[in-house]
């Protein structure tokens, strides 16, 4: 950290917790304040007025815990609250917590280590929700990459203005010194404070882990959604008040427009238009023409290039507010056709021109109404709006196209078709796109459904769910919520052709204990359809017919489709030319592909922390090696000690296939990933970093012991891999020995195979 924020206070972290008549549930969050395994911390517990027996709880629980401090005031709202925890604070760092929410007893030690370590002024961590049954990520936080670990600047990092609440962040005491929660708001109280913070913050980290669990009592909604329907007037009058205070620090920090406008657009897109859309929705004439009044007035202090630069305020009151046109009462019509034509006049020609050239109709149907006060168009696209959300279409179709449809369709003779159906991509890949190729290239008559991840029109999920009841051969390459619960006629083949070669860790039915397995309803929902699935080798029979709960003669030892192209030296040449051509580096140096697989349940899995010295493997290697790293698919985010940009480094991206990898790799360094049955047939080294193996068993689980069944060593210390890689022993009898249990159908044939077995010999064209 700069020299600059060194300064010894009495406690490292101080935890400010605001209390307002929590006496139900603040006893579990002091429990998380009191069950952390750091040691150097204050926690001020400010009570801010409460009438039940919160004070009374914490009294009995604080006794004889000096770090717990309770402090009473009268109730001033929790923005005055925490700044009474503010003066008080004598720590180093600040945390806020609210007093229903819990944090996990690492994360005060987590986040002040990645503070002091990577000198961060404000360090975050991922977030989730919480009630009585479950816990979920904040889904914004997912769709922006909130949780992505690692440095970061809000100049970089914009999205960080989606997780703008005061909690989940730790501020070291100079980043927040003078600075306070405005009081006059009332809602959003916290957004001035917090955007002070990651306006002026030099550096910001996020940790890889959970550090924040936002309870969400039963219930209840999400907190803006229940407040804005209650008042939405007071809302909207405190979202002005939060865009003013923006403005000013925006003006204060000298921030970048680019970053002005990525905040602007957060506002925009969450406070306003949700008390835009509780007013419209209201029908109420008094509440509308009110609120309409306000925007007005608001827009009218504000200068031209404001209300240009920000494309909600057009999207939001030309095309959200059309839709809802019919629930507009009359005596508002006057005050919004005055509203959005103030907005038209204050666009420039480029604006207005770019919103036509997006949304024509809607357009028109705001023209009507500011040159003609026309309203005919507009409640043209409300009525089809409406009838849409009301009836909620898609779920309707869904419904009839399951129930009835593909009933109906499955009782028809089945036709001679061939389904390829995934949810796993938006294009064919592995296992489907094998058989639809050699389908092309046999010029094979029957005819080919492709279904692909989408989001279909109601059409398009009336046809799927007919070919889905007519076809005679279905194929599929993982879990396929199409057909979850479905009954096929038996003269139909619904083949699971799966994802992963050989049987490695516990899927499935297999995997029902483990922490992150799904419900045995849900499996058995998921995997009663198949009538057939593929596997690799006679070995695994017994692991597939548990994972599937299948008998074993349903279990097909024919190989797996994707395989075939590791016996294809044509193919293997040019996907080797085309990489060195790319990466001219892998011409003059041998490559290590890293493949490691993800960690933690699948909510945790999209975030990676490599563990791996990559630094010391640079050091060590790179005259005679570059690093290709391949992360799992579902890792998004990922921190390492070394650049993506450095040259001995080949980040690959969701746009490589780890099977083309291997083709240009001479090692392979992985840990619990399937890949190790693909690489075996290319009868090259495999190291194993498993460096954490005896909580991964704990988590999922082995069909074989792992230390004995894997084709090469446990490595545990990037020393220890270094070494290895350097001198190059290696058991290739160990090697032959598992290739031949896991892999023992794989031979280049295993598409033929699936053809021959499901199609026959003689269909073509």
């Amino acid at each position: 950290m700069n020299n600059s924020l060194e300064e010894k206070k009495a406690y490292k972290v101080s935890v400010i917790v605001p209390l307002y008549n929590v006496a139900e549930i603040i006893d579990e969050t002091l429990k998380s304040l009191d069950e952390q395994d750091f040691s150097d911390y204050e926690v001020l517990l400010i009570d801010d007025g409460s009438s039940d027996d919160t004070v009374k709880i914490v009294n009995a629980f604080i006794k004889n815990k000096p770090k717990f401090k309770l402090i009473e005031q009268e109730n001033a709202g929790p923005a005055a609250a925490r700044n009474h925890g503010l003066r008080l604070a004598n720590g180093e760092y600040i945390l806020f917590v609210d007093s229903d929410d819990l944090i996990p007893e690492f994360a005060l030690s987590l986040m002040h280590q990645a503070a002091v370590s990577h000198q961060a002024e404000l360090v975050t961590g991922a977030t989730k929700r919480f009630n009585s049954e479950k816990e979920w990520f904040i889904p914004s936080h997912l769709r922006y990459n909130i949780a992505k670990p690692g440095e970061k600047t809000i100049t970089e990092n914009p999205e960080l203005f989606y997780s703008i609440g005061p909690c989940a962040k730790l501020y070291h005491h100079k980043l927040v010194e003078g600075e306070f929660f405005p009081e006059s708001i009332r809602y959003g109280e916290d957004q001035p404070f917090v955007l002070h913070t990651l306006l002026n913050a030099e550096k910001i980290f996020t940790v890889e882990k959970v550090v924040y669990y936002y309870r969400l009592r039963d219930g209840e909604e999400q907190s803006l959604t229940q407040s804005v329907n209650k008042d939405p007037m007071r809302i909207l009058q405190s979202v002005f008040d939060v865009f003013d205070f923006g403005e000013r620090e925006i003006e204060r920090s000298k921030t970048e427009q680019e970053v002005a406008l990525a905040y602007y657009k957060r506002v925009s897109d969450i406070e306003f238009w949700a008390s835009l859309k509780a007013i419209v929705e209201s029908k109420d004439s008094t509440i509308q023409k009110n609120g309409f009044e306000m925007i007005l007035n608001w827009f009218k202090s504000k200068p031209d290039d404001f209300l240009n630069v920000i494309p909600s305020f057009r999207y939001y009151l030309w095309y959200s507010v059309i839709e809802r046109a019919n629930y507009i009462q009359k005596p508002a019509r006057g005050v919004y056709r005055y509203l959005i034509t103030y907005l038209y006049e204050r666009q420039t020609n480029e604006s207005k021109q770019a919103f036509m050239k997006s949304y024509p109709i809607h357009s028109r149907a705001s023209l009507a109404i500011i040159e003609e006060n026309n309203w005919k168009k507009a409640k043209k696209i409300s009525r089809v709006f409406i009838i849409r959300t009301k009836l909620k279409t898609p779920r309707l179709v869904n419904g009839f196209a399951r129930r009835i449809l593909f009933k109906l369709a499955n009782l028809l003779p089945k036709k001679n078709v061939l389904v390829l159906a995934t949810e796993r991509s938006t294009v064919l890949e592995g296992n489907l796109l094998s058989i639809y190729d050699y389908m092309f290239l046999n010029d094979r008559k029957e005819r080919i459904y492709v279904f692909l991840r989408k989001q279909r029109s109601w059409l398009e999920i009336l046809q799927l769910y007919y070919v889905l009841g007519r076809a005679k051969t279905i194929c599929l390459d993982d879990y396929y919520n199409k057909i979850y619960g479905l009954k096929f006629s038996k003269r139909a083949h619904v083949i699971q052709s799966w994802h992963a070669t050989g049987a490695f860790k516990k899927f499935g039915f297999s995997a029902l204990e483990s922490g992150d397995s799904n419900t045995e309803e849900f499996e058995s929902k998921a995997h009663s359809p198949y009538s057939d699935v593929l596997v690799s080798s006679k070995a695994i029979i017994p692991q597939y017919a548990e994972a599937f709960h299948k008998k074993a003669e349903q279990i097909k030892p024919i190989g797996v489709p994707r395989t075939d192209k590791f016996f294809d030296q044509d193919y293997k040449n040019y996907v080797n030319e085309v990489y060195r051509k790319n990466y001219p580096i892998l011409r003059k140096k041998k490559a290590i592909l890293y493949a490691p697989t993800f960690r933690g349940g699948p909510d945790e899995r999209k975030n990676y922390s490599v563990v791996l010295d990559l630094k010391k493997m640079k050091e060590a290697l790179q005259d005679e090696y570059v690093l290709i790293l391949k992360f799992h698919p579902m890792i998004k985010n990922i921190s390492m000690d070394i650049s993506e940009e450095d040259p001995f480094i080949l980040m690959m991206g969701g746009g490589s296939d780890v099977n083309d990898l291997m083709f240009l790799s001479d090692i392979l360094i992985t840990d619990y990933s399937s890949v190790i049955f693909e690489y075996s047939i290319m009868n090259r080294p495999m190291l194993f970093f498993a460096y954490d193996v005896e909580s991964y068993f704990d988590e999922r689980g082995f069909y074989f012991s792992y230390e004995e069944m894997i084709p090469g060593k446990i490595y545990k210390t990037t020393d220890t891999l270094i070494e290895a890689i350097q001198t190059g022993e290696y058991d290739y009898e160990k090697l032959a020995d598992f290739r031949t249990k896991f892999m023992d159908s794989i031979d280049g044939h295993s598409t033929e195979r699936f053809i021959e077995t499901y199609l026959g010999k003689e269909a073509r064209k």
